[in-house]
């Protein structure tokens, strides 16, 4: 599965922002914190509580305590309002309330409109291999990636590196402590 560089991300983000903030912020959601799109639909305004986003994961991965990103310092294409969302919705409410199928019909839209492959354009791309590859990108810790992701298994992390020979040898240097 491919990832977004952050050229191709910010396009994105952008094309997003200036059509529906909600989906920009849905998308944003799901990037910063690594999310499925089952995951960042099922947000609750109570899952976010002082700052942080009590991240419920699938799949068998570990709940997670992330904090939110203030956003000082970062372009409004990257600026997350989640604990304004949050007020606004209520305690039981969804913060993003569409279907799986709706974000994948705005996301293929927002990609190609922002002039990305079709390869990229679903939510995973946009989210969990996006943020995960940003992490290796920036760290080349696996660990920080497997935590990050709220993986049980490092098995489970290096699909994310898959799509590289050169990432997955790199990788298992980094992991060794080379």
């Amino acid at each position: 599965m491919e990832y977004l560089n952050r050229e191709e991300l910010t396009r994105v983000m952008e094309v997003a922002k200036q059509n529906n903030p909600m989906h920009w912020q849905l998308m944003l959601t799901a990037f910063y914190f690594g999310l499925r799109v089952s995951e960042v639909t099922n947000i609750l305004g109570e899952d976010i509580q002082d700052g942080q986003l009590a991240v419920k994961r699938l799949k068998g991965s570990n709940k997670t305590l992330q904090p939110i990103p203030s956003g000082e310092g970062s372009s409004d294409v990257f600026r997350l309002d989640l604990v304004e969302r949050a007020a606004a919705a209520g305690p039981r409410c969804r913060l993003f309330p569409v279907s799986r199928q709706r974000v994948d019909q705005f996301v293929k839209r927002y990609a190609r409109l922002a002039g990305v492959h079709r390869s990229k354009a679903h939510l995973h791309a946009v989210g969990k291999h996006s943020v995960a590859m940003a992490i290796w990108h920036a760290t080349h810790q696996l660990g920080q990636i497997k935590a990050y992701l709220g993986h049980k298994s490092m098995s489970s992390t290096m699909v994310y590196l898959n799509e590289d020979s050169s990432l997955q040898a790199a990788a298992a240097v980094a992991n060794l402590g080379f």
